[in-house]
């Protein structure tokens, strides 16, 4: 069993590229985080194909879908034993696992979203108590169900001045933190595409999962046409609250402008992608009113991609761009370690103060907690 005296949590979180499965491994103490073990480890090929193809069709059989639940949830309890093997840990030495899943649907339409990778599961083969499915009681009350980022940034970083933090995902989203003197709730939203578009890319084209250091990018040039398409979709026109995913910003979205254009060059269509997710990024900042000078702190994939970050200064000359690497803080881990912070909120019954930001009609407890 769990033991409720310990202060270690395990964070597991997939996010819409389906790379691998990012774990972390985190002491909460009170207002104290600290990120002891961050570790990715590669979902299969065969189950990393289904994921992407649902992003294609989000049509599925229920056998599909049950079979898809557990495959995932192996996928997840294994990397959690991987993790305590790796640290010389035991089942008991750990409080909770959060488990964000693998998101397959997001529906604020509706209002509905589906993650899998069913934390039954990974209790019962873990032996350690699982917090999940967190989404679903933001939307339960008018919430969009994302994004959650702007709620554990505002518990990780401290600012005196307003702050923006950007994550560079799969999807990017930004939280804004307002600073000492300014009483204005948190807000964040998803803004468009972050690192998605630009992946599959690398891979169909470049037989690359990504485009390293944004080398790839920088021998493409801009196309106008095709950036100012992809610029009118009406999702970057709508105000926050807002969310989107891969169930829009995917390959057939990407193809659909294409093929209203002449042929474009590989590396140009690379060049124009992460233009599109520096200038969007950067818009929904100079929208927002604000100090207009200190940091903003990217995470994520994002933050290692040195042509992006370029991209992103040079779009936002009064700030300082800088990674959460520069603060002692992996870029690539924030994710696992909020899913690590959600378990703890979960189990102490705080309500998650999402409300300014997703648009729900209150804060809740988020998620629910399955026992081994």
């Amino acid at each position: 069993m769990a033991n409720p005296d310990s202060k270690l949590f395990i964070g597991l979180m997939s996010g819409t590229s389906a790379d691998g499965i990012d774990s972390a491994l985190v002491h909460i103490d009170d207002a104290h985080i600290e990120l002891i073990e961050f570790a990715t480890y590669p979902l299969s090929t065969a189950l990393k194909d289904q994921l992407l193809k649902l992003n294609q069709n989000c049509e599925i059989s229920l056998e599909t879908l049950c079979q898809l639940q557990y495959s995932v949830a192996n996928e997840f309890a294994a990397a959690t034993q991987t993790l305590l093997k790796q640290n010389r840990l035991d089942k008991s030495d750990i409080c909770a696992i959060g488990s964000h899943g693998q998101t397959i649907y997001h529906a604020p339409h509706i209002p509905m979203t589906l993650q899998i990778g069913h934390p039954a599961i990974i209790a019962k083969q873990t032996g350690i108590q699982v917090a999940g499915d967190f989404r679903v009681d933001d939307m339960a009350l008018g919430g969009q169900g994302a994004p959650f980022a702007p709620a554990f940034h505002q518990a990780l970083f401290s600012q005196m001045h307003d702050t923006f933090v950007v994550n560079i995902g799969g999807i990017a989203n930004i939280s804004f933190l307002p600073g000492m003197n300014n009483h204005q709730p948190i807000i964040g939203w998803d803004c468009g595409p972050g690192n998605c578009l630009m992946d599959e890319l690398s891979q169909r084209e470049f037989a690359q999962s990504y485009d390293a250091d944004g080398a790839i990018a920088q021998q493409g040039r801009v196309n106008s046409a095709l950036l100012t398409l992809c610029l009118a979709d009406s999702y970057f026109a709508q105000n926050y609250p807002k969310s989107t995913g891969r169930d829009l910003f995917n390959w057939q979205w990407l193809q659909h402008k294409l093929d209203q254009l002449d042929r474009i060059s590989n590396l140009d269509i690379m060049a124009t992608l992460a233009e599109l997710t520096a200038k969007t990024i950067s818009q929904d900042i100079e929208r927002l009113p604000s100090d207009r000078t200190g940091n903003i702190i990217i995470s994520g994939g994002g933050a290692y991609n040195p042509y992006l970050m370029a991209r992103l200064q040079q779009f936002l000359p009064s700030f300082k761009v800088i990674s959460s690497d520069q603060l002692d803080i992996a870029a690539d881990a924030i994710e696992a370690m909020m899913c690590a912070w959600l378990a703890q909120q979960r189990i102490e019954l705080q309500s998650v103060p999402l409300a300014s930001v997703t648009g729900a009609q209150r804060n809740a407890v988020l998620g629910g907690l399955w026992h081994p």
